[in-house]
């Protein structure tokens, strides 16, 4: 356990904060804080050579874990719907299930972190600002998160089969 962990780890009491409290802008405050953790924790783990297995895991489940609490707190909340909550979390349930395919089929391909899935988490925190504060703008910005998690889709996609044809072709 190092510092890049336990930063990820703090998304986790984030969440359930999150869901506690009612303030719109203490609501803010808490996901640019989870925003925050992870940024730094990866900067860390990158700039002082303190990547490890464990965090590769923790990381994104911790990510995952907030985002899920967030958006399923603002459904049962009403503040989104389904359709909405699908199109912030399409991404995310692509991803999972094709992590899930690769592992059952014990593909030899390692998962990492994509600049376009980046981008589409910095949205879908836009999106939930926006629902949290702006509520005018959350059709505009859905329809950007929807688009960014799309290619980001094709981008994973491509990337899951060149890293296929490296290993076929040294394997």
């Amino acid at each position: 356990m190092n510092l890049p962990n336990l930063l990820s780890l703090t998304r986790l009491p984030l969440a359930l904060a999150f869901v506690l409290v009612d303030s719109a802008i203490v609501r803010g405050v808490l996901i640019v804080t989870a925003g925050f953790t992870d940024f730094i924790d990866g900067w860390l783990a990158r700039h002082f050579g303190l990547r490890t297995r464990t965090g590769e895991l923790l990381d994104p489940i911790t990510d995952k874990i907030f985002t899920l609490v967030v958006l399923a707190t603002l459904m049962v909340e009403r503040q989104l719907v389904w359709w909405e909550l699908l199109v912030l979390l399409l991404r995310d349930l692509y991803n999972t299930f094709m992590f899930v395919v690769a592992k059952m089929k014990r593909l030899p391909i390692r998962f990492s972190s994509r600049m376009s899935g980046k981008v589409v988490t910095v949205l879908q925190i836009a999106t939930v600002f926006a629902v949290l504060l702006l509520p005018g703008l959350v059709r505009a910005v859905l329809l950007i998160t929807a688009a960014a998690s799309l290619y980001s889709i094709y981008d994973y996609t491509q990337a899951g089969r060149a890293a296929l044809r490296r290993v076929r072709r040294s394997g």
